[in-house]
């Protein structure tokens, strides 16, 4: 009858200890809330927007060539001379001032040829820019998982914890009772404090990934949703591949850098054109006496022709060529590498799916067995450290779950971004900060009107 009682007292306190806490606060944050932030709060994609920005700015650059420029000059002297007649110093003076206004009606090209380089250069900085956004946004994917799974890992190491200390005070009664030996309990009492000690580093990790969460989106993290990977994933390995060569940022920046490339030879010979300038002045000019003061109008018409090839121009020419092959084999250098990318990716994915399904069985095998040694605990023909080992196996095997089932979420995402589809548009975020073509031209920092000067920057 004593050891009836002592057994069931065991019982219980191994029961108590591992009772599962269910309560939790009320889910608040979702992905889609998360990335939100992170966009608007990200200064990376502040950065590449205003590069974007620079960058279709520089078109309205390449018309100086044709535009029509006006030109003030004047120059004026004052003098005294000596006299030779003896008279003395006599005043002199001169004044000439002019206007000039000039256009070239024909420029070999340059404009077009120019503004055409430059909008393809805009083609290569919004490729730059989707990649800045992959990243930005699978950096804020990596973060909301990590502190998923931190949490996760968290509560299963209290859990266990919990049942340990229940162990530990069942293990202090069979000694007490005389029906254990103190080695007994030492066992339990060691697999307690490694079981504290777990619990402590899961924390730090759930702080840790936390603080991470808090810097990309100036959110607090807590209170988390399971998210669900959305839109169209490859098929095969075909599919991803093909997918890859069409969305791709580092594939669309290699494409538009080699047509830049090519580009250059016609811009360069658009520089060597013949050219074709008007020009209207009108000066005045004053002096001491009258012999000097007269006005003139003049109107001048200007052909210009580059006879022989200068070395800078062979030059040129040849380094564009260089340039030109080195654009090429860029390309094919990040095509080769995003297929590999989008290939491995596509095989990690499918590998978690499996490693999810094997752990699942695992956990569900552990646990039988985890039953059947409790009962035969219970009559004496298991030990309690056969006990605790196998309740340790269905809780690393509950641990192991988390990571694989945290591993294909991530596996998914990161596949998306290798095949080029996680930006803030096919992700149904583009209403966050609007298309690119959308935004504002910078403000000038200086007067548009005579005098040129530079406005005060207050933003």
């Amino acid at each position: 009858m004593f050891m009836l009682k002592i057994h069931r007292t065991v019982k219980a306190a191994v029961l108590i200890g591992c009772i599962e806490i269910t309560s939790s606060p009320a889910l608040a944050i979702s992905l889609d809330e998360a990335l939100r932030a992170s966009l608007e709060n990200s200064s990376a994609i502040a950065a590449a927007r205003q590069s974007w920005l620079a960058t279709r700015e520089a078109i309205g650059t390449n018309t100086s060539t044709t535009d029509l420029t006006a030109r003030l000059n004047a120059t004026g002297s004052v003098g005294q001379i000596d006299s030779k007649a003896g008279q003395g110093f006599t005043k002199s003076q001169y004044v000439s001032t002019g206007v000039t206004l000039s256009k070239n009606l024909y420029d070999g090209g340059q404009t077009k040829e120019k503004t055409r380089l430059a909008k393809i250069n805009l083609q290569q900085a919004s490729a730059i820019y989707a990649k800045t956004e992959q990243g930005v946004i699978l950096g804020t994917i990596e973060a909301y998982l990590n502190v998923l799974k931190a949490g996760r890992e968290v509560k299963l190491h209290a859990r266990n914890l919990t049942r340990l200390e229940a162990h530990v005070n069942a293990a202090k009664i069979r000694v007490d009772a005389g029906a254990a030996t103190p080695t007994r309990l030492a066992e339990a009492r060691a697999r307690y404090a490694r079981a504290q000690s777990d619990s402590i580093l899961a924390e730090t990790r759930l702080t840790n990934a936390e603080d991470s969460f808090r810097s990309l989106t100036g959110k607090d993290a807590s209170d988390f949703i399971e998210p669900s990977v959305t839109g169209n994933l490859p098929i095969d390995l075909l599919d991803a591949e093909t997918k890859a060569q069409e969305a791709h940022p580092d594939i669309l920046a290699a494409i538009a850098a080699e047509r830049a490339a090519d580009q250059a030879f016609n811009t360069l010979q658009a520089a060597v054109r013949p050219t074709l300038e008007v020009s209207l002045s009108a000066n005045t000019k004053a002096g001491t006496g009258t012999t000097l003061d007269h006005d003139e109008v003049a109107a001048q018409l200007v052909f210009s022709s580059p006879l022989i090839s200068t070395n800078a121009t062979s030059s040129t020419s040849r380094r564009i060529a260089a340039s030109f092959k080195q654009a090429k084999l860029n390309r094919v250098e990040a095509t080769r590498k995003t297929e590999v990318a989008a290939r491995e990716a596509f095989r990690n994915w499918q590998s978690t799916g499996i490693r999810v399904d094997a752990v699942t069985s695992e956990i569900e095998a552990f646990r039988l067995v985890a039953k059947g040694i409790a009962s035969e605990a219970q009559f004496g023909q298991k030990t309690t450290l056969d006990l605790l080992d196998a309740e340790k196996d269905v809780n690393d095997a509950e641990l192991s779950l988390v990571s694989a089932e945290h591993n294909q979420l991530l596996a998914a995402f990161r596949l998306k971004a290798a095949i080029g589809s996680l930006t803030a548009e096919q992700m149904g975020l583009g209403d966050v900060l609007g298309q690119l073509s959308d935004m504002p031209p910078t403000r000038s920092p200086f007067y548009s009107a005579f005098p040129f000067g530079r406005k005060p920057i207050t933003d």
